[in-house]
């Protein structure tokens, strides 16, 4: 059994939970936008959702991962937040500013892009819904 305790690079937690939240509140604006167009959004966001799990590195370590691919890999804020929470969580060590530095430059990427799905389509939901 693995026990945590709590060191001083836990300080990372609360921002890369704040970067987790503007990725996800980015995408949330896409899907709920198109859901209301086309209503099989949710089981293209479930299917999504499985090919994500598998591109994230959970199941497997990063080393794995080319060296060709691994600053592309980076930019997927999942991977990010994955890769973010190991060095916190199981090295006790900070993550690579780089690695939170594209974690945030995607996150916030999501958010302007859904932003501007939601604001470009919100005046047509009236007729839809």
């Amino acid at each position: 059994m693995i026990r945590l305790q709590p060191d001083r690079h836990w300080v990372w937690l609360p921002l890369l939970r704040t970067l987790e939240i503007v990725f996800v509140s980015g995408l949330a604006f896409v899907t709920s936008s198109l859901n209301v167009f086309i209503r099989d959004t949710r089981y293209v966001v479930e299917s999504a959702n499985l090919v994500l799990m598998w591109l994230v590195p959970i199941f497997y370590d990063f080393s794995v991962i080319p060296s060709a691919y691994k600053d592309v890999y980076q930019f997927n804020p999942l991977a990010a937040l994955v890769l973010a929470l190991r060095q916190v969580l199981l090295h006790d060590a900070p993550p690579p500013a780089s690695l939170v530095a594209k974690f945030a430059v995607s996150s916030f990427l999501m958010l302007v892009i859904g932003l501007f799905v939601f604001r470009r389509s919100k005046a047509a939901f009236y007729d839809y819904l």
